[in-house]
């Protein structure tokens, strides 16, 4: 007996219509979320770049970043947090060598966003300002300097301390007279105990677009300077450092108190007391000698105590012996 078409199907949907069912149920679901994926979009801000011309050079670009919208699927949005994105207008083909250009932006001026779909471009056109290329000496001004030595502080010195820039010939010219001054990078000393040597790069000016710095760097060498300060201690007796053959000859000292002066680390002076400082006056080597005067001083610290230099005011005494000792 034969059976048609129709009734074949017929047949087929009533053994096998649930499972049917459930199939178009499934096939849907796939086809929903497959159009969820690749439907999502994001806008990211993307910078516009122009290629520069022989001869000429860039003023300004308005606006210099636009807002671009892709559409894909969520994973490939994680490919543009890593990408350098960038609208590069190249071919920039200009009637004089300065004026203003109008161009829109489309789909293959972007760079590094490549397999996905590109939705908008906000706003879809940029204007470019361009102007005769010309060069300016400019003055370079010292390095900022970040944070503070271990001890001391920094002193900076640089070369060379000018250099030459190119760029769009008005600006340069609006720049030099109203006397700006090239910038350094920061210089960080934090912490630092001894001097060093670093390259730091040249900054463009605030104004100026896509100049070229020649060099584009300078030589900063960083000097550590320790912070020393004086601390005066008045009213210190001189002592005699006794020698054999004087101890029944006891000169007298003029004067008989001098002032110490020491010069070091504020740390190390602080905890210095004035009666644990000793000043001694040697008397001459051969007891039937008479003193050599003036005669210089020699100071003698508290154990532990440093001082980078040490004085006295005076530097030196007299010593008188007595007539009736002699």
């Amino acid at each position: 007996m034969k059976v048609d078409f129709r009734q074949r199907l017929l047949l087929w949907a009533g053994e096998n219509g649930l499972m049917a069912l459930l199939a178009l149920v499934l096939a849907l679901l796939v086809y929903l979320t497959i159009l969820e994926l690749v439907s999502n979009t994001t806008t990211r801000t993307v910078p516009v770049e122009v290629e520069r011309e022989p001869g000429v050079a860039l003023m300004a670009v308005r606006p210099s970043t636009v807002q671009v919208t892709f559409r894909g699927a969520l994973n490939e949005f994680q490919h543009l947090d890593r990408a350098d994105l960038r609208m590069l207008v190249k071919g920039l083909r200009t009637r004089s060598d300065e004026g203003t250009v109008r161009i829109t932006l489309r789909r293959g001026h972007l760079r590094r966003a490549a397999g996905l779909r590109v939705v908008s471009i906000e706003p879809p056109e940029v204007e470019i300002t361009f102007d005769h290329q010309g060069e300016r000496e400019f003055a370079i001004a010292p390095p900022p300097v970040e944070g503070r030595p271990y001890r001391g502080h920094a002193e900076i010195d640089y070369v060379p301390r000018t250099a030459v820039v190119r760029g769009a010939r008005l600006q340069l010219d609006r720049l030099h007279d109203a006397g700006v001054t090239l910038q350094l990078e920061p210089v960080n000393v934090d912490g630092r105990v001894q001097g060093f040597t670093r390259k730091a790069a040249i900054l463009p000016p605030a104004d100026a677009w896509q100049p070229e710095i020649t060099p584009d760097s300078v030589t900063v060498k960083v000097g550590i300077v320790p912070d020393t300060v004086q601390r005066e201690f008045a009213g210190i007796p001189v002592r005699l450092a006794f020698l054999a053959g004087h101890t029944n000859r006891l000169p007298r000292v003029e004067p008989p108190e001098v002032a110490v002066r020491l010069t070091g680390w504020a740390e190390a002076l602080q905890g210095i007391a004035t009666n644990a400082i000793r000043v001694f006056a040697e008397l001459p080597a051969d007891p039937d000698a008479p003193p050599t005067n003036p005669v210089p001083l020699r100071v003698l610290l508290p154990p532990g105590a440093e001082a980078d230099e040490i004085a006295t005011v005076p530097d030196a005494v007299r010593l008188e012996f007595p007539a009736e000792n002699r």
